[in-house]
């Protein structure tokens, strides 16, 4: 059986990973599942843990990046504590159900959106007042583009109809007596 230290474990990996891995098991995988257990996981989460520790080591041996300054044993139950906080975490945001809690079936359901007011108004001041306001504040067209976009005859000609087209707007709201919050719902 060969002994696996911090300087040869790069040349063991290349010889015979299997080897490696089995010893690598059989030596630190029992402190890792302690530790694990300690910080309230279980078995299950311990082989996964010192699974991707395994990964992690290996790569890093591929990569000419392995710097062990202590025992392999000690690197990887550090690696092992730093990947399950990482995990804990991550599932922190996580929120274990009550298996008593029934879950109601539309809560799956998505809602039918109504048509928003805001549109009604803008229907209501015509297709072409729509499109001008429309290509002016998002899409962002100067005045001279939405001349030559929709046919006026001059940049001023297209601010005058923008104009008009927010009036035609705000009149609609003052007819419908409507506030803001009841516009944009």
């Amino acid at each position: 059986m060969m002994k696996i230290t911090a300087k040869n474990i790069t040349s063991h990996f290349r010889a015979n990973r299997e080897i490696v891995f089995e010893q690598l098991y059989r030596n630190c995988f029992p402190q890792v599942a302690r530790m694990v257990r300690a910080l309230g996981g279980n078995q299950v989460d311990a082989e996964d843990i010192f699974q991707d520790c395994l990964l992690v080591l290996y790569e890093k041996s591929l990569l000419g990046n392995l710097n062990i300054q202590s025992s392999v044993n000690a690197y990887v139950l550090g690696i092992a504590k730093h990947l399950w906080v990482r995990q804990q975490r991550n599932d922190a945001h996580l929120l274990e159900l009550n298996p008593q809690i029934s879950i109601p079936e539309t809560i799956f359901q998505v809602p039918e959106r109504p048509k928003l007011r805001f549109f009604k108004l803008m229907e209501a001041v015509g297709k072409k007042c729509m499109e001008l306001l429309q290509a002016f504040y998002y899409q962002h067209l100067s005045a001279q583009q939405l001349a030559d976009d929709f046919g006026f005859r001059s940049a001023r000609s297209a601010t005058v109809q923008k104009h008009k087209c927010l009036e035609k707007v705000r009149k609609q709201v003052k007819q419908k007596k409507l506030n803001y919050e009841e516009v944009v719902e």
